[in-house]
């Protein structure tokens, strides 16, 4: 009776020895695609920081024109302290004046553009917007595309077909310009 307890015994220990190496083989195969590794989210590509000076720099003098009525600019543009991104102001001298604003922006799982603004949410040369023009101030366009955000947001009387099209213009022309910074292009002009 004593040898049948025995290899019992020594059968039950090598099933459980067994079933342990088995589960700890298959465990370490087995692919963790519930949680990113941190190498995983460390290679997630981030979009480039972009400066103050750098936003001056992305526009061109016809556009600044259009953003303010036609008008001249006093000057290139002035950089503004943008705690998320970069941001750039031009201005008249005479009161109308807008401001650039280009910050890294992260998509969620349900993107809805105007989800916090109040304003239309608009589709234009692959880029995704959120437009408040309204006569007065508060006027501003949010636009969105891969990982960053551009708005303008003027400061003079507009409305209208014409400063729309402005608008959208030059959002399309600074998105193509960070497209091929990011890609390594030609860089911001």
């Amino acid at each position: 009776m004593r040898n049948g307890l025995r290899r019992l015994l020594v059968v039950s220990v090598l099933v459980f020895v067994a079933s342990a190496l088995t589960l700890v083989v298959g465990y370490a195969l087995i692919p963790r695609s519930s949680k990113p590794s941190h190498a995983a989210s460390a290679a997630a590509p981030r979009p480039t920081p972009i400066s103050d000076v750098e936003v001056c720099g992305l526009i061109t003098s016809d556009e600044v024109q259009r953003l303010l009525n036609f008008a001249s600019a006093t000057g290139p543009g002035t950089p503004q302290p943008d705690f998320a991104g970069g941001a750039c102001a031009w201005g008249t001298g005479l009161g109308e004046s807008f401001e650039l604003t280009v910050v890294p922006y992260q998509r969620g799982p349900n993107f809805r553009p105007c989800a916090r603004i109040v304003g239309t949410e608009i589709h234009v040369a692959g880029w995704v917007g959120c437009s408040r023009l309204e006569f007065g101030p508060g006027n501003v366009l949010t636009a969105f595309k891969g990982s960053y955000s551009v708005s303008i947001e003027p400061e003079v009387n507009v409305i209208g077909y014409p400063y729309e099209l402005a608008e959208e213009s030059t959002i399309s022309h600074v998105f193509r310009l960070l497209s091929a910074s990011s890609t390594g292009g030609e860089g911001f002009t």
